[in-house]
């Protein structure tokens, strides 16, 4: 059993910022650095969920991080939609790039009047699994949201194929930060719990056939490039269709969500 974290304590972790005072896959200490560490990932979800949003009016992410995400859309000349955000970190806050940011946390500071029901749609990207009572997250978070608006929800995927082919994977995975895990079943109940409707639960491979094969001969991965993409843009067709088949089969590294509030007459 993991211990239950209080929200006061659960924003103590993100004040803290343990990823950046210690280092790892995802640290660094200068805000330079976490723009370059996060430069796959951005270009990565920009491409995943860009198109999907234009077809909303009012976007909030919440667990923003630095930015980095909404101003890559917000840097797009064909954008449609506009996008805002919820974070907590401070060194993440003081750094923020990504235009208008709340330091609102969602399961213990009360929802302003003006956000209420003030978006169409609400996504989350990595952050559901570092809440240890996500069901009261997931129904505050429908406070925010306008009558049959859409939730998107991505965590990580505890039935991927790389825990399958790599046991210093499957040990890694276990973060010490992570107070849930998911499958597509256990996502979904979470939500339906939280009283949403859940349109659909689907697989993605976020990360390149090339840090997998690393993971698998050497029980390592790429830490600074080649996570996401391969080294050669002329050879990213390979890795195009080796991510598109594993989440075909359920696999891949994320696990997304995408359920609505109820639409009322």
């Amino acid at each position: 059993m993991f211990p239950l974290l209080t929200s006061k304590e659960e924003k103590e972790e993100y004040d803290d910022d343990k990823s950046v005072r210690f280092g790892g896959i995802s640290g660094g200490s200068e805000f330079a650095d976490m723009r370059i560490k996060f430069g796959e990932w951005t270009e990565q979800h920009v491409e995943l969920y860009f198109d999907k949003l234009q077809k909303f009016g009012k976007v909030l992410e919440i667990g923003a991080g630095y930015g980095f995400f909404m101003e890559a859309c917000n840097q797009r000349g064909d954008k449609k939609f506009d996008i805002e955000g919820f974070e907590i970190g401070k060194f993440r806050l003081d750094h923020f790039v990504g235009g208008i940011v709340y330091n609102v946390n969602v399961l213990s500071d009360e929802i302003p009047e003006d956000l209420r029901g003030k978006y169409d749609c609400v996504i989350c990207m990595h952050v559901l699994e570092h809440i240890s009572i996500p069901v009261k997250f997931l129904q505050n978070i429908k406070l925010l949201l306008k009558d049959g608006g859409t939730a998107i929800f991505e965590v990580p995927n505890m039935n991927c194929l790389l825990a399958e082919l790599s046991p210093e994977y499957s040990d890694f995975m276990w973060l010490y930060e992570h107070c849930s895990y998911y499958t597509a079943d256990t996502l979904r109940l979470a939500f339906e719990k939280s009283g949403y409707t859940v349109t659909d639960v689907y697989s993605r491979e976020i990360y390149s056939i090339e840090n997998h094969c690393r993971w698998i001969r050497e029980g390592i991965p790429f830490t600074k490039y080649n996570q996401m993409f391969m080294p050669d843009k002329r050879i990213e067709w390979i890795n195009e269709i080796y991510k598109r088949e594993v989440g075909k089969q359920g696999k891949g590294f994320s696990l997304i969500i995408e359920a609505k509030t109820e639409e009322k007459s």
